[in-house]
């Protein structure tokens, strides 16, 4: 099995044992933050999004890409607070799951994530640029052509 120190040497498929990453995320988010971040994902990365009731406080929002691929999101005050502020940076983005989305139009949606007022920032281990969500959830956005790590 491959260690993670080994990050030169290819790494090869296990035959058996869990074969894939699933077509679905699950996230939590503070009520007070979902107008804002059902707005993010609808309005401004133009997502297919629904609610949907299961009896909990709040609706459950579907958000789904055009692959089939999405998220669900619940809304609950178990969720981790949002950092404050205007900005965001490395050290207060919110350790949780990070999210990767791929695009057509990478340069088109930095943009309108920038005039959205959604925060962005550096990773100290990566090139690329992360946004932190309403809610805290922290994401980038890569090209569908990126292969790398």
């Amino acid at each position: 099995m491959q260690r993670v120190s080994d990050l030169d040497e290819p790494i090869t498929a296990i035959e058996n044992g869990i074969t894939a990453l699933g077509a679905r995320v699950h996230l939590f988010v503070r009520p007070e933050a979902r107008d804002r971040f059902t707005a993010l994902f609808r309005d401004v990365l133009d997502c297919a999004v629904a609610e949907r009731d299961f009896g909990l406080p709040h609706p459950l929002l579907l958000v789904r890409f055009g692959d089939g691929s999405g998220f669900s999101v619940e809304f609950t005050d178990l969720a981790p607070a949002d950092i404050p502020g205007d900005s965001v940076d490395d050290a207060s983005a919110l350790r949780g799951a990070w999210i990767e989305f791929r695009t057509t139009d990478l340069a088109g949606y930095r943009r309108r994530l920038r005039e959205a007022g959604i925060r962005d920032f550096r990773h100290a281990g990566s090139d690329h640029v992360y946004f932190s969500a309403p809610g805290g959830q922290v994401f980038r956005l890569l090209d569908v052509s990126y292969d790398g790590p």
